[in-house]
């Protein structure tokens, strides 16, 4: 930071201190000073300047920056309050201040010293980034990237920049806007090792593997000692379905750089799609270390060894459908500990609470949830919810033939099920065609509803709908267009996941992309079919149609990248063939 300061101060010769600076011969000697890290003499002659000139802005921003660097930041603050009295339009001193309120956990003073730098500085690409760090820091990513893009325009020439805007929007789930920038960085700067690699990393985002390997290849052709662009490598590759060059990618990768983070992360998650569960998860802790920002501390952590006599706390970490999937593990956390307290998605509370009665369940709603978790006394191990797996499902073996462990309210089952046969005759079927965020890849995930239409116009069957979020528009088309009803019960869907068990646990068979309500359907008990694609989540695995995680559920996968066609046409048969047995069943039922 303090070299960023510098550097502006140095560009910045207009820098508006109500006129205190004027008169100040030992300005160049103590830039020089700081220059060569030559502090005390810094401080010296700061010193000498405010003996002569008490309260001189510039000599009070220069002995508090000397000051920083000798680690007396406690000294360096009240100076720079100093220097901004007397130069309220002092805008490296406002960055200079905002950096250490921020340091000190003093944020929104900080963030207002940073706002009146880039007021006053609009330009300086330096404040705008520390802007945007700060709003980093209370999750205002949508301003941040503001501010980031703003820096880049800027200051277009530094690449660390440009490095940061791109990973911003990939962060934001703006991949085709990321991509437009690599792109045009690649116009405007032409072809050199970072253009290519900020090319790669964001036609992988945007889900062009072929040209992102491309890309990739191009850059290590240049420059083969950095170790991120070969897991960029690795990970389009994997999207392309070949497995074993991604594995080779990866190790690349850690032959540049041993142990690091990024790569040990994607060879463990590849190592779960294989099935070799150990190895994976073990890779899979390396999460931690690769994500941005602070992680909450789970200590004392529990190591796999027994609970009996202990409280352990399994702290929520993931996605709802991450919920449903670690808690096939909770039976045994209850077995085995004195007390389990585990953390959820506050829509998941009533189901968990009926389905493991032995446990509390906390559903985090805030920070203020959270921090008075940590505040308990009687804990004495904690895990995330993540981690569990890696103590209990280390081989395929571990994973039980379970036949649902989560349990629906039997009284709304019996309503819902009355509500189901009130459509008339037929399977039952759950519908859902849309899945993830845009961080969660859920342009591979989701397909127009349209595309399903000659699976829905099978007869025999009565389809319902479990897709959450806005679908009205799509389902009033599907009716008009095609003669096709979806029952939707909104009540059963928009709200909590108890009602949603309940008419789940009612129907015949789930349909579905790689969404929650195939976790929901499987820890139930129930039967589902999962449309896969190409390149899925690492919990769909490499290949096969079973599903550890959950007996019932079977899996459709995409032959290639982006076709639902072939995916729709197996389940066409399948359907037909399951509507037949039925009927076979049906008429030998009545024979004598």
């Amino acid at each position: 930071m303090l070299l960023n300061l510098l550097n502006t101060f140095f560009r910045s010769r207009s820098t508006r201190d109500g006129g205190k600076t004027a008169g100040w011969t030992q300005r160049d000697l103590v830039i020089n000073a700081f220059g060569r890290n030559e502090y005390g003499a810094v401080l010296r002659l700061c010193s000498e300047t405010l003996s002569a000139l008490p309260g001189h802005p510039q000599a009070l921003y220069f002995n508090a920056l000397a000051l920083i660097e000798l680690g007396r930041e406690g000294e360096a603050e009240p100076l720079l309050q100093m220097a901004l009295a007397g130069a309220p339009d002092f805008a490296e001193a406002h960055a200079a201040l905002a950096g250490l309120l921020r340091g000190s956990g003093s944020v929104e003073e900080a963030e207002f010293h940073v706002r009146r730098a880039v007021d006053l500085q609009p330009s300086e690409a330096a404040h705008r980034l520390l802007l945007a760090d700060i709003l980093e820091g209370v999750s205002s990513h949508a301003e941040a990237l503001e501010h980031i893009a703003a820096a880049h325009e800027f200051a277009p020439e530094r690449l660390d920049i440009l490095e940061r805007l791109i990973l911003k929007q990939d962060q934001l789930g703006q991949f085709e806007a990321a991509l437009r920038v690599a792109e045009r960085a690649m116009l405007e700067r032409g072809p050199c090792f970072e253009t290519h690699f900020f090319l790669g990393y964001a036609r992988f985002a945007t889900g062009e593997h072929e040209g992102a390997v491309q890309a990739c290849q191009a850059a290590i052709a240049l420059k083969s000692n950095v170790p991120g662009i070969f897991v960029t490598l690795g990970s389009a590759l994997l999207g392309l379905g070949r497995a074993e060059e991604a594995v080779a990618a990866y190790r690349r990768a850690l032959r540049v750089l041993p142990n690091y983070p990024d790569a040990l992360f994607h060879l463990g998650m590849l190592n779960l799609m294989r099935g070799r569960y150990r190895d994976g998860w073990d890779g899979f802790e390396y999460r931690f270390k690769i994500r941005r920002g602070t992680r909450r501390p789970c200590e004392p952590r529990w190591n796999g060894s027994s609970l009996r006599g202990r409280t352990l706390h399994v702290l929520r970490e993931q996605g709802l459908g991450d919920d449903i999937m670690y808690s096939s593990c909770y039976s045994e956390l209850i077995a085995d500990a004195e007390h389990c307290v585990i953390e959820c998605e506050p829509r998941l509370v009533a189901l968990f609470r009926r389905s493991f009665p032995g446990a509390e369940f906390v559903p985090i709603v805030d920070d203020a949830v959270k921090s008075s978790v940590f505040e308990r006394t009687d804990v004495d191990v904690r895990i995330y919810s993540a981690s569990v797996p890696r103590y209990l499902r280390s081989s395929l073996r571990q994973f039980p033939a379970h036949q649902g462990y989560l349990k629906a309210d039997p009284g709304r089952v019996r309503y819902w099920r009355h509500r189901l046969d009130s459509l008339g005759p037929g399977l039952k079927i759950g519908l859902s065609w849309r899945g993830g965020t845009a961080f969660t890849h859920r342009q591979r995930r989701t397909l127009p509803l349209e595309l399903l239409a000659p699976l829905l116009r099978t007869p025999g069957v009565r389809w319902v709908n479990l897709q959450y979020g806005e679908r009205k528009q799509e389902l009033e088309s599907l009716r008009e267009r095609e003669d096709v009803a979806v029952a939707d019960w909104p009540e059963a869907i928009d709200g909590d996941y108890d009602e949603t068990a309940a008419l789940v646990a009612g129907l015949d068979l789930v349909i579905s992309v790689c969404t929650s309500v195939i976790h929901l359907a499987g820890a139930l008990g129930g039967r589902a079919w999962v449309m896969v694609p190409f390149a899925p989540e690492w919990r769909y695995g490499l290949g096969g149609e079973t599903l550890p995680w959950y007996p019932g559920i079977r899996l459709f996968r995409q032959g290639t990248a982006g076709s639902w066609q072939d995916v729709i046409g197996k389940l066409q048969n399948e359907l037909d063939n399951e509507l037949q047995q039925k009927n076979q069943f049906s008429s030998s039922a009545l024979l004598p």
